[in-house]
């Protein structure tokens, strides 16, 4: 009787998906303590907030439960026609009548009375062909015209389209992640170190065209200079802060919630988190989220794949970026500005994002070629037996061979 072996999916990483319930269920309680009032006042229902969360999070789930049963290998697959896809829809949300327009800018679509961002597609799409183009080419990347150029059209492109919602956050953002993802890849330091020269005075241009940018950047460093206009958000914050010192007032016991702070359940949730629980909860939160993308990058070192790693990376920084920016702001260390605390802060569109970015992690964790428990062997227990037989005798008899050491992939080397 010839052994026949069943494959199935390796577990859910235990590590990863417990930091992403924790994370869920902590923000269920503080989007609930901070949205009471709000949505009671503006849509006659205290529960209208709190029931669209409970909505988005099992759909959130969802999607990363179901790309993390895709094998990786698709992904590199269809990279390019998922780009399309991005890039097409972002094109999509800015003709009248498509995109909706929210406080002077289009970024979303109105879809059975939802709003959708389609840059939260954009972001994995991205990212996923920078790991796929870097680990297609890797002989192209010392090479300007043929590494790093197509990465940079691909990259220009998707800047243009979300200065023209206007959503430059967004652009910094996604900068940041493909400079990363450039500089893991092996690209060499002098391409992004001429490009860096070129980039920045090109965003300080952006930001010189817009008045609004040149005002938030100023009244980040001296808010005070107009306490009722654009430093207005930036010092409740910081009186929300102060207010929760080590311990913090107690959960649902923030003032600052009450029409003081605007968003408060959603870019300044974590100056709720700072008020209610203190100095010990945004501690306890930078924990779990240090676990979570710790054990990430941990998944990254172990897979052989650069197509893996590049991927893992480009969803780590894209995470961790958006998280910094979210507490710089909040605290007065960045120029304010509506980025979300990931898997925490209220929303449906950056929610699925960061599902998305998650369900890709996991991708790679449950196909990782190391995973031997996802094998199970039907073979009788006769034939099991006399295989750990004759495998007993043959090691008595030779003496155990060294494993080979697999070469770092091409790019690598300087740091793993």
């Amino acid at each position: 009787m010839s052994k026949v072996t069943k494959k199935t999916l390796s577990p859910l990483d235990p590590i990863l998906t417990g930091c992403v319930i924790a994370l869920l269920s902590f923000s269920i309680l503080m989007v609930y303590s901070t949205s009471i009032s709000v949505a009671e006042v503006r849509y006659g229902d205290p529960l209208r907030i709190i029931r669209h969360w409970l909505i988005y999070i099992p759909i959130g789930l969802a999607i990363m439960w179901g790309l993390s049963r895709i094998d990786v290998t698709w992904w590199r697959a269809i990279a390019l026609p998922i780009l399309g896809v991005g890039i097409a829809m972002m094109v999509a949300v800015l003709i009248p009548g498509i995109g909706r327009e929210i406080n002077g800018a289009q970024r979303w679509f109105s879809l059975f009375g939802l709003t959708l961002q389609p840059v939260e597609l954009l972001k994995p799409t991205v990212i996923v062909y920078m790991a796929y183009y870097m680990s297609s080419y890797p002989d192209r990347m010392k090479q300007f015209s043929s590494g790093l150029a197509p990465m940079l059209v691909v990259l220009g492109v998707s800047l243009a389209l979300l200065l023209l919602q206007p959503d430059f956050g967004s652009a910094v953002l996604l900068s940041a992640v493909c400079f990363a993802m450039w500089f893991v890849g092996g690209v060499p330091i002098r391409h992004m170190a001429l490009l860096t020269l070129t980039f920045v005075p090109v965003a300080g241009a952006a930001m010189i065209a817009a008045p609004y940018r040149m005002q938030r950047l100023t009244s980040f460093l001296e808010p005070w200079n107009d306490p009722y206009g654009s430093g207005y958000q930036l010092i409740q914050s910081m009186i929300a802060f102060g207010s929760g010192g080590l311990f913090g007032t107690g959960v649902g016991q923030g003032v600052q919630k009450l029409f003081y702070l605007p968003e408060a359940f959603n870019d300044f949730i974590s100056a709720s988190i700072g008020e209610e629980l203190g100095l010990a909860g945004i501690l306890a939160v930078l924990i779990v989220f240090s676990l979570l993308l710790g054990r990430a990058l941990w998944i990254a070192i172990r897979t052989e794949d650069m197509f893996s790693r590049l991927l893992i990376i480009g969803c780590v920084v894209m995470l961790a970026t958006a998280l910094m920016i979210n507490l710089g702001a909040a605290m007065g260390m960045l120029p304010t500005k509506g980025m979300p605390m990931p898997f925490v802060s209220y929303g449906g569109s950056a929610l699925f994002g960061e599902c998305i970015l998650l369900g890709l992690v996991l991708s790679v964790q449950r196909h990782l070629p190391g995973n031997k428990r996802h094998e199970k062997s039907t073979a009788s227990p006769r034939k099991r037996s006399s295989n750990n037989t004759n495998r007993k005798t043959a090691t008595a008899k030779s003496p155990t061979p060294k494993a080979p050491v697999q070469a770092m992939d091409k790019g690598m080397e300087h740091l793993f």
